[in-house]
Order: C-alpha cells, then sequence, then structure tokens
C-alpha cells in the first residue's frame, strides 16, 4: 500500500464553500468524507490537524510504540490523579491522518452487543446491537471470510492467520489450562474466552482509516482533503451553523458550510471545539471570557478511560524479541469476569511479548508483560478548558479508580494473570514475577499496586454523550442540542465505553454518521 501525502490547508481556501466539512481526519472522519464524497453531487472538506504524511514508523506494525512521544502524537497528559498516587497519566493521540488508528495497537474489537444495546436503553434509538452490526460488517474485508457476524469486500482488511510469537502461543495453551476458553472469533457471537488477537493490517502494513477509506479515492473532484488546519471555533449565526474558522501555519482561515459541520476531532478536542465556540457550560466558559451561544453542561463531562496496569515477568536468558515488522509485539487478550455472576465480561487482559514499564519501574529486558485490565470503568471525570484560545491545554481528570469496584477489577484481573502464569504451558518462559513481585499478595497490596502504576488503555470516551438526558451533548442521530448544521461524530459520543478496543466502534460511528447525514439532510434538532 502506498499512501498519499495530504498538504497543509491554505490561505488560497478562505472563504470558500463546501457543502460538508469534516473536522478531524481520524478513526471517524475519515470514514464520513469517503461515504458522503460518494454522492458527486456534494462537495465534501476533510481537514486534519496534524500531518498529512504516513512515515514508517506509523505504517511499521512492529513500530508502534515509536510513534509516542513523536512529533505524530499530541501527547497529552491527565491533571494528577488523586486515586492513583497522585500520578499525571500518559495519554497519546494521533498527529496525523487516521488519528489514532495511525498509532494504536491495530487491534479490532468491535465490544459486547449488550455494550450497544445498553446504549439503546438509554433512549439511543437505532443504536442497539442488530442496528450497529451491519455497520461493523461494512467496515471490515476479514481474513477469516463472511458469517453472520462477519463480512468481507469492506475498506479495512481485518487479519487473524499469522506466525505468533512462541510466548503468545504458550499464553493461550496456558489460558486453556487455566480453564479459559479458546475463543476463534471474539467479534463474533460471543466475546468470552482467551483468542488470538485480529488486526487491522493489510499486506503488512498499518490499515488506518486514512489507508482503507481516503487513500483509494483521494482523487475525487467533489473530495478535497487536507492537513496542518486545526479547527478554532465553528462559526454560529442565529443558531445555525455557517463554517468553521481554523488556524494553519500561516493564519487563520474562514471557510463556510453550506449543509453541515461534523466534528470528529476525539475525545479530547471535539468538546474543547465546542466550547471555544460558545456551547457547553455557561458558568464554566464564563470563566474564560467564552460568550455562551448554546449552554450545555454535558459537554466535557463523562470523561473515562479502560484501566491498564503491567505485570512484568522476565524469561529464559536468551528469550527471543520479536523481529517480524509486520505485526504488534501484543498478540493474545482474554475477555473474563471479576465475578462468576457478572452477566458480561468486564475484564480485558492483553498481552506483551516484551517488557512494558510502567514509569518508575525498571527491569530485565528479556521478560513479557500481562496487563491487567479493567473495561467498565464506573469512574467518570471531565475535561475543563484552562483558557480561551486553541492553543491553551486542557485540563483532563478521568478521576481514575475514585470506585472501589475499578479497582477490584484490577486486582481481580492480576489474580487471574497469576494463576495463568502458574501453568504448565508457561514453565519454560516464566522465571518470576517483576512487578508487582512475589511479595505483593494481599488484595490491599495489589491495590496499592494498582493505585501506583496503572495507566490507560487510551479508550477515552464519553465527552460529548449521545442521549435524552440534560447531560446529553448529542441526539441519537448525533445532532448536537440547541443547534442546527452540526453533528459530533468520534469516540466522544459514546454514553459508555464498549467492552473492547474503541477504534473499530469510532469507526462504526462514522459508518452510522454517514447514513444519517445522507438520508435526514435537514439536520433540524
Amino acid at each position: 500500500m502506498n499512501a498519499h501525502t495530504y498538504p497543509q490547508l491554505s490561505a488560497d481556501l478562505n472563504g470558500k464553500t463546501f457543502d460538508y466539512i469534516i473536522c478531524g481526519a481520524g478513526s471517524a472522519g475519515c470514514v464520513i468524507a469517503a461515504r458522503l464524497s460518494e454522492d458527486p453531487a456534494v462537495s465534501v472538506l476533510l481537514v486534519e490537524a496534524g500531518h498529512g504524511d504516513t512515515p514508517d514508523m506509523v505504517s511499521t506494525p512492529l513500530r508502534v510504540i515509536d510513534i509516542w512521544f513523536s512529533d505524530y502524537d499530541w501527547g497529552f497528559s491527565t491533571v494528577p490523579q488523586k486515586h492513583a498516587g497522585n500520578r499525571q497519566v500518559y495519554w497519546p493521540r494521533g498527529k496525523v491522518m487516521g488519528g489514532c488508528s495511525s498509532m494504536n495497537g491495530m487491534i479490532y474489537v468491535r465490544g459486547h452487543k449488550a455494550d450497544y444495546d445498553a446504549w439503546s436503553l438509554q433512549g439511543n434509538y437505532g443504536w442497539d446491537w442488530k442496528s450497529v452490526l451491519p455497520y461493523f460488517k461494512k467496515i471490515e474485508d476479514f481474513e477469516g471470510g463472511a458469517d453472520d457476524y462477519r463480512a468481507t469486500g469492506g475498506p479495512l482488511r481485518v487479519i487473524k492467520d499469522y506466525e505468533p510469537h512462541p510466548v503468545m502461543q504458550a499464553l493461550v495453551k496456558a489460558g486453556v489450562e487455566a480453564g479459559i476458553p479458546y475463543n476463534e472469533d471474539y467479534n463474533g457471537e460471543t466475546t468470552d474466552g482467551i483468542s488470538r488477537i485480529q488486526f487491522n493490517i493489510k499486506e503488512g502494513r498499518r490499515a488506518s482509516t486514512a489507508a482503507g477509506y481516503i487513500d483509494p479515492i483521494h482523487n475525487r473532484a467533489n473530495l478535497t482533503v487536507m492537513s496542518g488546519a486545526r479547527a478554532e471555533k465553528v462559526l454560529i449565526s442565529e443558531g445555525v451553523v455557517t463554517g468553521v474558522r481554523l488556524a494553519t501555519a500561516t493564519g487563520s482561515v474562514t471557510l463556510n458550510a453550506a449543509k453541515e459541520v461534523v466534528l470528529s476531532a476525539g475525545t479530547l478536542e471535539s468538546p474543547k471545539i465546542l466550547m471555544l465556540s460558545g456551547i457547553g457550560p455557561k458558568e464554566h466558559l464564563a470563566e474564560h471570557g467564552i460568550g455562551c451561544i448554546c449552554d450545555l453542561p454535558g459537554v466535557g463531562q463523562n470523561l473515562h478511560d479502560h484501566t491498564f496496569l503491567p505485570m512484568v515477568y522476565e524469561s529464559k536468558p536468551d528469550y527471543p524479541f520479536p523481529t517480524d515488522p509486520n505485526l504488534p509485539p501484543m498478540q493474545v487478550h482474554m475477555f473474563t469476569k471479576s465475578h462468576p455472576d457478572m452477566a458480561v465480561p468486564d475484564l480485558q487482559p492483553l498481552f506483551f511479548s516484551v517488557p512494558a514499564y510502567a514509569p518508575g519501574q525498571e527491569g530485565p529486558m528479556n521478560a513479557f508483560t500481562l496487563h491487567a485490565a479493567g473495561i467498565r470503568p464506573t469512574s467518570r471525570g471531565e475535561m475543563r478548558l484552562t483558557g480561551a484560545s486553541i492553543n491553551d491545554p486542557v485540563a483532563l481528570d478521568p478521576n481514575l479508580l475514585s470506585t472501589q469496584y475499578d479497582v477490584d477489577c484490577l486486582v481481580t484481573s492480576m489474580k487471574q494473570i497469576r494463576d495463568l502464569t502458574s501453568q504448565p504451558a508457561l514453565k519454560d518462559w516464566v522465571t518470576r514475577e517483576v512487578y508487582p513481585g512475589p511479595e505483593v499478595q494481599t488484595d490491599e497490596a495489589l491495590a496499592e499496586y494498582a493505585r501506583s502504576f496503572v495507566g490507560s488503555y487510551h479508550h477515552q470516551v464519553g465527552t460529548c454523550a449521545m442521549g435524552t438526558s440534560a447531560m446529553s451533548v448529542v441526539d441519537p442521530e448525533l445532532r448536537v442540542y440547541g443547534v442546527k448544521g452540526l453533528r459530533v461524530a468520534d469516540a466522544s459520543i459514546m454514553p459508555a465505553v464498549p467492552s473492547g478496543n474503541t477504534n473499530a466502534p469510532a469507526i462504526m460511528i462514522g459508518e452510522k454518521c454517514a447514513d444519517l447525514i445522507k438520508f435526514n439532510v435537514c439536520a433540524s434538532v
């Protein structure tokens, strides 16, 4: 696959009108632009705030961690977390075409069907599992073939047949020995069990939404794709969105939208754009001298994330470090329950064939990491402005581990991982537990370890939550309450995070948003 390079937006476009303007060429934005531009009668502009090229470190699966802390990473961090050792937690986000689909682990997970049925039960009509399954199928070109749950021929390749690292093979065997069923397809009828991971990889290269949706059709006459243009604010006149103002390397550019503007800038940026545009909590906007056009108290609220906690195991001296450039270093995960009476899994430990030490940890390199993980968090936080400029940082407080349930989930996940590593299949691979270490045994000690080293699964959602309550930001058709001609379509609209990696659900949101626009052109609220 040869990636296309997209030019930076220039002042030459100032004042130009497009039917649709999509701000953010990430997991959802690329999808929306590709689908809307299928109609040659409309003009579509897709703008990305980050880079327009795709360097080797982005497209090479094994180099997934190289993107962190680079210029292709927005490099967010939380405020100090009072329930997690008063630490700031690093949140990488993709500063490049494809957004986080260009810097994540390429792990393809839809989540449990109950996640979407729960959204629907909150008044979000059309978001139940039966309704969203066709969109998930529309996304994929699944290596395993088509059936009632899977599909082929979609824009994104999903692979399952690859030569795994030997310790990953041993982990699957150990899971079965520990009584965890092997699940051939966790994106099929059920998620439960231990599985080899399915990846968005095509011909040995990362299959981002930029690569799958935009690169093949970038020369459509009615589609304009530009990089280096960060949305400063949405322009609104008498309750109707008229366009956007974008910050570029050469100054601000104003563009007009004849039909709609769609914010697909992500969980951390879409609510910021809304607030800078005067849409959000009135009192908070006033703190920064921003006039309130629409008082929506839910903007920036409901911020939450999956938790992630490393357990590192030293292996034999000649431990084989992964070298296949076509595969990421994480290849096995499992969906399990923190209590046997749970209706659905709430844990998703993820296994790396490399040592992945948390900040403040160190140890041998001949090691691998099994991450404990909670995927139904009950802790909730918020995103707040620190100033009235797009260049002012945001204050991100997910309020990690503020509920006992979230702590207990990590403790249980660690215990399950210890059971796994004690199985015969791993006898030749495990020399000792480096972290937490054999001296950490009681629930209280494990909980303290969790608070000291918990990190992010990088699945932040919820800050422009979809729903029908007073705290909802968008309606079930993704239209922002109180203004016309404006939608949000990215992970920020998720009322609750799905039980699994969030990239596939974000892409699904993009697919559904495109259809909502196509079949409801008036976009009135």
